[in-house]
């Protein structure tokens, strides 16, 4: 499914529609070992989120309000739709609980990466994961695997981990930033307030994020129009 995705969205991950999922935008339905399965409703709907990202810009909140006052789902059809499975087996949690940690241990992490079991050590040593303590072995989440294999991707251009360092650094920053403009209202400790910075959370995410995009792509405009030029 994430291959189908792809050739309309490249950027879509796993991650990103687990964080899409956490926010409300889509709901697949799990089977009894906790495995999400996607239906072709929710790939649709799924699609359709990915595109009013893209297109508009619009925050996820309103994204929802959006897809929520215009329900496209038919409800009288009778005809079951072929289930798509997206995820990996967990190596950590209870098979039979569908709110179960999904972690796996780096032998796990190096297998689905790619990267090897001392360049993961290397990512650790320089901040790039932390993983999480279980029976005194460090596990990952999903979203450091797609860490790991980003970093690993470099390796082709000869960067190693230490090379990355500073996209934590910046990353701490950005976060930095964005908790002085929650927690007045985290410190309310009123649902209400609560409610208000987790919107504006996933709104100043989605912000930081374009604007960490558009800078770069700004400011290696020059180079583009170098190799553009070398080639024509």
């Amino acid at each position: 499914m994430l291959t189908l995705l792809q050739e309309e969205f490249p950027e879509v991950t796993i991650s990103k529609i687990r964080f899409l999922e956490s926010q409300g935008l889509i709901a697949p339905e799990r089977n009894a070992a906790g495995y999400r399965k996607f239906f072709q409703q929710d790939i649709e709907r799924l699609c359709e989120v990915l595109r009013l990202q893209k297109s508009t810009y619009m925050p996820l909140r309103k994204i929802k309000e959006h897809l929520e006052a215009d329900t496209r789902v038919d409800l009288f059809s009778q005809e079951p739709e072929p289930e798509i499975s997206l995820e990996v087996e967990p190596v950590v949690g209870s098979p039979s609980s569908a709110s179960r940690p999904e972690l796996f241990p780096i032998d796990e992490l190096a297998r689905l990466t790619g990267a090897s079991t001392k360049s993961i050590e290397e990512m650790i040593r320089n901040g790039l994961i932390t993983g999480v303590t279980v029976a005194g072995q460090r596990h990952f989440s999903p979203t450091e695997i797609e860490i790991v294999r980003t970093i690993h991707s470099f390796a082709k251009f000869g960067l190693e981990p230490r090379h990355l360092r500073h996209y934590r650094t910046s990353t701490d920053r950005e976060v930095g930033l964005i908790e002085q403009l929650l927690m007045p209202l985290v410190r309310q400790r009123s649902p209400e307030g609560r409610r208000k910075a987790a919107d504006e959370l996933v709104e100043l995410v989605e912000l930081s994020s374009g604007l960490r995009g558009l800078l770069l792509e700004n400011a290696l405009s020059q180079l583009k129009k170098l190799t553009d030029h070398s080639s024509s």
